[in-house]
């Protein structure tokens, strides 16, 4: 079961301080805070107001299609919330593994702690999609069910070195490839085809279903790629090497990451859906831009005066997930029927989008909430 936890599960250090290679990262609680914040924000109401612009002069078309998923082949900004998540879970495992041995948990103790993490993690996200969905509803496309698989593979592979860690990586996206690319059955018509590809048969045939939008359980097999990169990234942040020499590294490999996932494109088409080995490197590339920008603002300039909403979110985020999954249509539409029903209906599109900017507001104060308490949930 999931615990809740008494006491801050950071060291911040103070304004000012130069970060330690031991110090947990502020900046990343504040990535993943806005990663969790951009998922749970359902476009801050965009979608509402999309055939409207702004002031007259900003369509806000085009900015709202970057809170929507591809329909299949190219990447909108969406699609990079998974991807960083994903890869922000390596980044803070050799912090948190180091801190762990530290405490004197070591060895088969560990080993069992990442198992039953594993299938909590698996759980927890079935049973967010049961209840959201009214009915039991074995779900393991959602981002809890595929970090079930990847943080395990990231584990394995945890105290093996670089070299053995980008083995593993490579190896896990060639043999995603080579089962799209080689594997036929009934039904397949091609590797990348949606909805009649091997992810999509095999799904049919394992679990009797198929997910909605070509979804693929199979997807962990090469997301998992994504978090033992992270793992790499958490040791090269977690080494005494100075920042400049840290964030030159993450920006290059970045750049190597983008570029190569962008030049596989015509060979192996850039699909989160599907997660081909293509949308694995080039969302590795962003991410690790991402991460650079974060951990230069707010660990090496310390610069957090308006981080706050971000980290408290960061901080409990296994928790806003799942509140998230479970209750954010009821908000939703409480907030739409009682609390902004004025505003709706004075203001049409713009009272609906007011209500969705409420309830991810709502949401933060929850976190807030629950910081100000000392109040984390863990598993």
């Amino acid at each position: 079961m999931a615990t809740v936890a008494e006491g801050p599960p950071v060291t911040t250090p103070p304004a000012g301080a130069k970060p330690t290679a031991t110090d947990r990262l502020y900046s990343l609680d504040v990535f993943r805070g806005f990663t969790m914040i951009w998922m749970f924000s359902m476009a801050f109401g965009l979608h509402h107001v999309k055939d409207r612009s702004l002031f007259g002069i900003l369509p806000l078309s085009g900015i709202e299609q970057q809170f929507t998923h591809a329909d299949w082949h190219g990447v909108f900004a969406w699609d990079m919330i998974q991807p960083f998540f994903m890869f922000i879970v390596g980044v803070a495992m050799p912090f948190s593994m180091s801190k762990r041995r530290t405490q004197g948990q070591s060895g088969w103790v560990e080993f069992r702690h990442v198992l039953w993490r594993c299938f909590l993690l698996l759980l927890l996200g079935t049973t967010a999609r049961s209840i959201s969905a009214g009915r039991p509803n074995l779900d393991v496309i959602n981002v809890l069910g595929q970090l079930s698989f990847t943080y395990l593979a990231a584990y394995l592979v945890l105290d093996r070195g670089w070299k053995i860690q980008a083995t593993a990586a490579a190896g896990l996206l060639a043999a995603h490839w080579a089962l799209y690319m080689f594997l036929t059955a009934p039904d397949v018509t091609g590797p990348y085809d949606e909805n009649a590809n091997i992810g999509w048969w095999l799904d049919g045939v394992v679990f009797g279903k198929h997910w909605g939008g070509g979804y693929a359980t199979i997807n962990c097999i090469s997301s998992a790629a994504n978090t033992i990169f992270g793992v790499m990234a958490g040791f090269w942040l977690k080494s005494q090497t100075s920042s400049a020499a840290k964030i030159k590294r993450l920006l290059i490999l970045g750049a190597v990451g983008i570029a190569a996932g962008l030049a596989l494109d015509p060979v192996i088409p850039l699909i989160k859906k599907t997660w081909t080995a293509s949308f694995a490197i080039f969302s590795t590339g962003i991410t690790l831009w991402a991460l650079a920008l974060f951990y230069w603002i707010y660990d090496v300039k310390q610069w957090r005066r308006w981080s706050m909403p971000m980290a408290v979110v960061g901080m409990n985020s296994i928790f806003i997930y799942l509140f998230h999954e479970i209750l954010h249509t009821g908000m939703r539409n409480t907030g739409k029927a009682v609390f902004f029903k004025w505003a709706v209906d004075w203001w049409g599109a713009w009272g609906l989008a007011l209500n969705e900017c409420a309830v991810v507001a709502f949401q933060i104060y929850i976190c807030y909430w629950l910081y100000q308490r000392r109040i984390f949930f863990k598993i």
